[in-house]
């Protein structure tokens, strides 16, 4: 089942979560079945995990949408101006006017953090200049860092892999990549590292020499998953012909005809046994039918399939924020990944430190630049103090 459910984040996926509720109902004198009380279970559990994919995905679009219109301009602008304001404060590196060697040092401090910040909140340094002074700055090249990093990353990954007795290749993991790609990496290796946990399972539970019981068993699987198969074709072919509009003379029921053809050719190609069963549960109540259409037989086989796409559901929900789509969006820390979706909250704070930035480069173009520069050794001798006392007083 794990392949033949299309995956949510393809863009032409329908989301419908206004369906009408799978639900078997019982009859006076005539309790639901424990078969059919899961098969009620499961498909509220699909409906309600469908809602949550839904308002998740339509959560992240917009936080999307905010950041491509409003927050990365300001990211520009921030990064632009930075660079300015390194461009001209490394020109004291070399200057008369700094004759202590302390106040040079700090300087190179500063510079250096904001060489960090335009690499946190720009990406990669593409500017010769900035590469060049990166280097003299942190004694290592641009590239180097890069490599050392991506080989950092790759050793830890790869360790914690093996760990887990996974053989997950990374070394196609390489420093150039952007984010985007980056995070697609990071979504195809999720979907590795799931196959293959799956491949140890099955490897667990299926020895080299097997009994008659596994062996039974597995003819059992074979069987359920053959019958599942016939089923859903059963369904679509079963509703092809009642709902096909071709065979509907009043135009109004023939333009509803088509819109229920639509979905239901939709779901069939996608293996979505939940709206397959929608539209069948909906038929069988205009037909006024009873529920021994779903034979518990049938119902066994549906609840398995049912199973399985919660499963699928709960893993699209878990991996939707590293989908490449998403990646300007998510910030990465020790903890994990978390996507930044208070979009109006970071443009503010964007804007202030646009305000400094632009204030800091004015005074350092107009004549004060030196004093602007002195005024930056000071504060990060400040800050340097006030981290130092903190990390004393506080170890942990």
């Amino acid at each position: 089942m794990a392949n033949t459910q299309k995956s949510l984040f393809e863009a032409d996926r329908v989301l419908n979560s206004d369906a009408v509720s799978l639900t078997l109902k019982s009859r006076p004198g005539r309790p639901l079945t424990s078969a059919q009380r899961l098969f009620n279970r499961l498909t509220a559990q699909v409906e309600q995990l469908r809602s949550q994919l839904d308002k998740e995905t339509r959560k992240l679009d917009k936080a999307l949408a905010y950041y491509g219109e409003h927050l990365h301009p300001r990211q520009q602008r921030c990064t632009a101006l930075r660079k300015e304001i390194v461009r001209v404060m490394a020109t004291f590196l070399d200057s008369s006017h700094l004759k202590d060697k302390r106040d040079r040092r700090a300087l190179r401090d500063v510079i250096g953090e904001q060489l960090d910040l335009i690499l946190q909140e720009g990406g990669p340094i593409e500017d010769t200049d900035l590469r060049v002074l990166f280097k003299r700055i942190h004694g290592t090249s641009y590239e180097a860092l890069e490599r050392q990093e991506v080989d950092e990353v790759r050793s830890v990954m790869e360790s914690m892999f093996a760990d887990l007795g996974l053989d997950i290749d990374l070394s196609d993991l390489r420093p150039e990549m952007n984010p985007e790609e980056i995070a697609r990496k990071m979504a195809e290796m999720s979907d590795t590292v799931r196959q293959k946990m799956q491949e140890n399972e099955d490897g667990l539970q299926r020895p080299g020499h097997k009994t008659k019981r596994q062996l039974k068993q597995e003819e059992r699987v074979r069987q359920a998953e053959e019958a599942r198969k016939k089923n859903i074709t059963s369904i679509y072919r079963q509703l092809a012909k009642v709902l096909h509009p071709d065979l509907e003379s009043d135009e109004a029921r023939r333009q509803s005809k088509v819109a229920l053809m639509q979905e239901l050719t939709t779901a069939y190609h996608r293996n979505d046994l939940h709206t397959l069963l929608r539209l069948e549960l909906e038929w069988i109540q205009r037909e006024e039918s009873d529920l021994e259409r779903l034979t518990d037989e049938k119902l066994a086989i549906y609840n398995q399939v049912l199973k399985d796409q919660l499963s699928e559901l709960n893993l699209e929900i878990d991996g939707l924020a590293y989908h490449p789509r998403y990646a300007p969006i998510v910030v990465m820390d020790d903890f994990g990944i978390e996507a930044q979706t208070d979009g109006p909250a970071e443009a503010h704070r964007l804007d202030i430190a646009i305000r400094e930035l632009e204030t800091s480069l004015a005074l350092l173009r107009n004549g004060n630049a030196e004093k602007e520069v002195r005024l930056a050794i000071k504060e990060y001798r400040a800050a340097t103090r006030m981290r130092r006392r903190f990390e004393r007083d506080c170890p942990f």
